[in-house]
Order: C-alpha cells, then sequence, then structure tokens
C-alpha cells in the first residue's frame, strides 16, 4: 500500500509567496495591475499545489529552473496546469500518484481529466489519465511517463506561449490538411482519422514526445498522412 506523506505547510506557503511574486511580475510585463493579479494568482497556486506535495526538486538545477519557469515564462501552461489540478484534485477517483510526483517536478494522476480515455492529458506540470484507461498505474509504464508526457512538461517550460500557440496553430493546418486530402483523393479513411493524423500525430511536438519513448512506428496515426522516419542506427 502507497504512504502519503503528510501535506509541507511551511514550504508550501514560502512557493505560494515566491511563485506569485514571479507569477506577479509576469502578469504585469504583458498587461496591466489585471494581468499582475491573474499572473500572481495562478503561480501562487501553482506554487501552493507544489508545495504542499513536495513536487519541485530543490536540490538539482532542474528543479529551480522548473520552478522559475512554470512562474514565469511557461505560466500559460501553468495557468491550464493549475485548472487541470483543481479539477482532479476535487475527486479521490483522479488518483494523484505520490511515488510518480514527488520531487520529480510534476503532478501524476492515474485517471482524472482527459480529452480521450486512452490518451494522458499533459497541461503544465500537471499529467492527467497517466494510466490511459487502465485500472491502475504500474511502475512499467514509468517510461512512457518520464519520456513522453515529461516531455511535453519541459516542452512548456523551454518553449512557453511558443508550445500553446505552436499546438493550436498545427492542429487547425492539420486539421485543413485533411480536409483537403479528404475532397481530393478517393477511397481515404475517415476524415476523423485524417484529421488525428494530420492534426494531432503529425504535430512536431508530439511526433518528439513519440519518438522519445519509441512509439512512433507502432502508434495509431494514419499511414496516408503518417510522417515518415527513418530507423534510429
Amino acid at each position: 500500500m502507497r504512504t502519503k506523506p503528510a501535506p509541507n505547510v511551511p514550504e508550501a506557503m514560502l512557493v505560494t509567496v515566491a511563485g506569485g511574486m514571479l507569477g506577479a511580475a509576469t502578469g504585469y510585463s504583458i498587461g496591466d495591475i489585471g494581468g499582475l493579479a491573474v499572473g500572481a494568482v495562478m503561480a501562487g497556486l501553482n506554487g501552493g499545489f507544489g508545495g504542499l506535495r513536495g513536487t519541485y526538486a530543490w536540490r538539482t538545477i532542474k528543479g529551480w529552473f522548473a520552478f522559475v519557469s512554470d512562474s514565469s515564462w511557461g505560466l500559460l501552461g501553468t495557468t491550464l496546469g493549475v485548472g487541470l489540478n483543481v479539477i482532479n484534485s476535487a475527486s479521490k477517483a483522479s488518483g494523484y500518484r505520490e511515488d510518480f510526483s514527488r520531487r520529480q517536478n510534476r503532478h501524476v494522476f492515474e485517471r482524472g481529466a482527459c480529452m480521450k480515455r486512452g490518451f494522458a492529458f499533459t497541461h503544465g506540470n500537471v499529467i492527467s489519465n497517466a494510466a490511459t484507461g487502465h485500472e491502475t498505474l504500474t511502475d512499467e509504464r514509468r517510461d512512457f511517463i518520464d519520456r513522453h508526457e515529461g516531455l511535453h512538461v519541459w516542452q512548456n517550460r523551454i518553449f512557453g506561449p511558443i508550445y500553446q500557440a505552436g499546438y493550436v496553430g498545427w492542429f487547425l493546418l492539420g486539421a485543413l490538411v485533411a480536409m483537403i486530402a479528404k475532397a481530393f483523393r478517393r477511397n481515404t479513411p475517415p476524415l476523423r482519422r485524417l484529421v488525428e493524423t494530420a492534426a494531432y500525430y503529425d504535430n512536431p511536438f508530439e511526433y518528439w514526445a513519440y519518438r522519445r519513448d519509441d512509439h512512433w512506428e507502432t502508434n495509431g496515426a494514419e499511414p496516408m498522412l503518417k510522417w515518415r522516419s527513418r530507423p534510429r542506427s
């Protein structure tokens, strides 16, 4: 049986204040007093969650970088992650996994909110539905969490708002490509599969993640529009 450490209130208070200050400065730099308030609240909430659960690895450079980016450059994704965190935390059925999260710079829920039952759903530093429809998240799935969904967490920290903008832009472009392919080619697969492949699987951020966890060749993308990749040497 997994043991759950007691919430770390002092750490939560410190990280909430520090995160709130960074978020306030970030919000004010791109807006006005309203931006300052939103930035402070969202970064502060992220700090509160992270502090209570002890997610940030303070003894490593990566841990400090994760916190600073989550509270500033990556704040848009962090804000989406806070929303996902609130929704999942409101239900015990979401199954927060301490063993996949503590001092690992992320929050992992084995169930919880998702776009599609068999897929994990990641925003900011929150990974939801990590069990991808299975009854529980086993340790054999750690490579998937570390190499695929964990990469999405770091993509948000490194690319910041470019990550969200690129994701949305690629989805729209991919959907258009799929509709053109459907309109001009005969005997094509259903439009839903073409859109899923061009707009989701072919997204450079997803391609990167699927290649990193060695599941690009075995994923569910439609071969007609799927990126061709050279085998690794």
